[in-house]
């Protein structure tokens, strides 16, 4: 299942950059030329510096795979990096996004959807919060019961969270979208609202495809 969601990115001047810091971590790939990234200890609290040719004065941060990201010119130096990431941290600490549910929490949800809004009709096996779901929010496989929701997920309202669950626990029994799948699925109040939620998500972001029938694509 497709349809992130913006962070919030304090922003800032940064001082005239200085010469290059060493040890530095090339990113790799298409698209990333002038574009470095490494990993740093600060305080005792992981961050990932990345440094880009295009940004000329402003430093931003923002919360990305569970740490901090701090964006900053290339060529700033290794001090003023650490200069900046120390005060950033303090701007976005307290934002930090609360831990997902453990997976046992979220079958535990799972099932009690599956109760209350499906008629018992179907039981997951194993729910499992997922950080390799790139272009789907949901994914099922109905021969082993198995449901994985993506971990950012998570962040969203958890009307939200339930729809995503209730769209695959209904994929346990109908494999497409088809009329029965949405009967079925719609039993739940908020069904149609947290897919139109997760879609504008997608078109916002770019992330994750849907279906012909205007449904994230499974």
């Amino acid at each position: 299942m497709t349809p992130s969601r913006p962070d919030a990115r304090p922003s800032t001047r940064a001082p005239a950059r200085t010469a290059s810091g060493t040890g530095r971590r090339r990113a790799s790939g298409p698209g990333s030329p002038g574009r470095e990234v490494e990993d740093l200890e600060v305080d005792g609290t992981l961050v990932r510096i990345v440094r880009s040719s295009r940004r000329t004065r402003t430093v931003s941060a923002a919360w990305r795979d569970g740490r901090i990201q701090v964006s900053v010119p290339m060529g700033l130096g290794a001090e003023a990096e650490r200069d900046w990431a120390r005060r950033m941290l303090k701007k976005v600490a307290s934002r930090q996004p609360a831990e997902p549910d453990s997976d046992g929490d979220l079958l535990a949800r799972a099932r009690k959807l599956a109760r209350t809004w499906l008629g018992g009709e179907v039981d997951p096996s194993e729910v499992v919060w997922s950080t390799r779901q790139q272009r789907r929010w949901g994914s099922c496989t109905p021969t082993t019961g198995r449901i994985r929701i993506a971990a950012e997920v998570a962040e969203m309202p958890g009307w939200v969270l339930d729809g995503v669950l209730v769209h695959e626990l209904v994929h346990l029994k109908h494999g497409d979208h088809s009329a029965a799948f949405h009967a079925m699925a719609e039993r739940y109040p908020r069904q149609k609202e947290a897919m139109a939620f997760l879609n504008g998500v997608s078109h916002a972001t770019g992330r994750g495809m849907t279906g012909p029938d205007g449904e994230p694509d499974d």
